[in-house]
């Protein structure tokens, strides 16, 4: 291919080939925000020694990644629906070989994609180009994505030339692209949580932790039938509430009997009987039994239809013995449908009594309503470190009898004080500093602990955020010979945000709604190893339900680094999102 045909400046002509992108060249220009920066170290321009791929021209830009698998830079552009577009770019790693990601985020849908490359030591225009296509799914605004890879997070230096994004299935020839002069309105950098901070040892969330990412947030199952389903977010980066509540409030069929082979009934008094296909009362004394229905967690509404058949005289009532609710008195042949509440716990035994002489026909109850519980908390930074409980009566509740769980408008994890937990693995606390942040509300009368990173008191270390009411918060610090240091308790109540930051050679320090609580002197732990050698808990403590916190969580954020001076942003961010405190 000739050069001269390759490589050209872009001119707006009828026909010619267009670069979507700007600054094509210019991957280092941010200041106005051109090409905005997320967690990268660096990006160098014009790297000496470097030339592009096509010329001996040094313009190639260096862009060196933090060990973030959301660092990248991104330029925002304006796309069509249902138009495919190629997203290109030569890439060369400074040494070896180095992987990284070249992405898109749909600003209206709320999702996007992507592909993963491997960028060898040298470049070349056949090999150097690496390109990925899509199809836009609405009209508006993208974000395109020079990221570092998926996977374990890990620095990396690669240089990049020649951005270029097109329309069509294929990568086409290359254009060039200048910014204009003082470029007006500039993207505005997103306030998700991950775009604004590195570092995070884990990160359990109701709202989504980068707007590059289309993750799930947690892992629910619905009490109606044990199904599970991930439920991510929004457009808004919120927790996606319809998702959630329209799958757990599926209608579900408890039982359907028609009488024609296999019955549910257990037990019969009077002369009621199956009969020829029928449930059949002869007499009128007649009283029928169904197979109970075990619901282990909340209040249920239920549906139930019934035909009855072959009316003589009296009347039937269809009720749930366990709640003693009743449905309509029935005196006719026809269809009726009933709905009804299940008792809140236990077994719930349903039946037919009263006085009829008739048959019934075509029995069935559907569940309307059920619970939502939290089998799996995802965390999102991408370091594995998910908590889990697989055991029903110990997940917490999202939905509750059919209702989302809220804490000021936005959604929250239940943690019912009994026996609610869930596990993670992998959060060891070694010789590190720490800093956790929660967003919680509690109005427990009783010992809780929100967090607990360590299984037992005894052998090994770990930290813990302790609570009770009405005294408060204490986060506390133990070592391998169980001893501790305890922060005197604050005063709070009702939804709060609270941050711990420890200087393993100085200090801890809690904060309640951004304000300093107290500090306490650990600088004799500065050398005591923490780690712990089973779960990091959420929702009880110590790694099995000891001291379960009746709570709501929102959100929990932990570091294994001293997160000092960014504490008042990463608290802005926070209360920016869940509207905690007036600052």
């Amino acid at each position: 291919m000739n050069l001269n045909h390759f490589y050209h400046y872009y001119k707006s002509k009828s026909g010619g080939v267009s670069n979507l992108l700007l600054g094509s060249e210019e991957l280092d220009q941010s200041d106005q925000g051109e090409w905005v920066r997320y967690n990268m170290n660096a990006v160098n321009a014009n790297v000496s020694g470097v030339a592009n791929p096509l010329s001996s021209d040094e313009t190639v830009e260096q862009l060196d990644f933090e060990a973030s698998t959301v660092a990248r830079i991104a330029q925002t552009v304006t796309l069509t629906a249902g138009t495919e577009y190629t997203f290109s770019v030569w890439a060369r790693a400074a040494s070896g070989t180095e992987n990284f990601r070249l992405r898109y985020w749909d600003n209206v849908g709320g999702s996007g994609g992507g592909s993963a490359f491997t960028a060898s030591a040298t470049w070349s225009a056949s090999t150097g180009r690496y390109e990925m296509t899509f199809t836009a799914a609405n009209s508006g605004t993208f974000q395109m994505f020079i990221q570092n890879a998926g996977g374990t997070a890990v620095s990396r230096r690669i240089y990049f030339w020649g951005a270029m994004l097109n329309v069509g299935g294929a990568a086409l020839d290359y254009v060039k692209t200048e910014f204009p002069a003082g470029p007006s309105n500039p993207p505005t950098a997103p306030m998700e949580f991950g775009d604004n901070f590195a570092g995070v040892t884990a990160y359990y969330s109701l709202r989504r932790f980068t707007k590059g990412e289309d993750n799930n947030a947690i892992r629910v199952r619905r009490s109606s039938d044990d199904t599970e389903q991930d439920i991510g977010f929004d457009a808004n980066g919120d927790l996606d509430s319809t998702a959630l509540t329209t799958f757990v409030n599926e209608e579900t069929t408890f039982l359907n009997d028609t009488f024609d082979g296999t019955y549910s009934y257990t037990a019969a008094l009077g002369s009621a009987s199956v009969t020829g296909g029928v449930l059949d009362f002869p007499d009128t004394s007649n009283t029928i039994v169904f197979t109970s229905l075990t619901n282990t967690l909340k209040t249920q509404q239920v549906r139930v239809t019934f035909t009855i058949l072959n009316y003589v005289s009296g009347d039937i009532n269809f009720e749930n013995y366990s709640s003693g609710a009743q449905g309509t008195t029935r005196s006719a042949n026809g269809t009726y449908v009933e709905t009804l509440t299940i008792a809140s716990s236990g077994n719930n035994n349903f039946g037919f009594s009263g006085t009829m002489q008739g048959q019934i026909d075509d029995f069935k109850i559907e569940q309307l309503t059920a619970d939502g519980a939290v089998t799996t908390w995802y965390d999102q930074s991408g370091n594995g470190n998910d908590a889990t409980n697989s055991t029903a009566s110990e997940q917490p509740l999202i939905v509750d009898g059919g209702t989302l769980v809220e804490e000021n408008g936005k959604a929250g994890v239940d943690f019912d004080g009994s026996d609610d937990i869930l596990n993670a693995n992998g959060i060891n606390q070694g010789t590190n500093d720490y800093a956790v942040f929660t967003t919680i509300s509690t109005n427990n009368t009783g010992d809780w602990i929100a967090y607990s990173n360590g299984t037992s008191r005894t052998g090994e270390g770990g930290i813990a955020l302790f609570g009770s009411a009405p005294t408060g918060y204490r986060p506390r610090l133990w070592n391998q010979s169980s001893a501790s240091i305890t922060h005197a308790a604050t005063s709070s109540s009702g939804q709060t945000l609270h941050s711990v930051i420890g200087d393993r050679d100085d200090l801890s320090s809690q904060y309640i709604n951004g304000a300093l609580g107290n500090t306490v002197d650990i600088s004799s732990y500065s050398a005591i190893d923490l780690s712990n050698s089973g779960d990091f808990t959420i929702g009880s403590g110590f790694g099995y339900t000891n001291r379960p916190s009746n709570s709501t969580i929102q959100e929990l954020i932990f570091f294994d680094s001293d997160q000092s001076s960014n504490r008042t942003g990463i608290e802005s961010n926070i209360n920016d999102h869940f509207d905690i405190y007036t600052p």
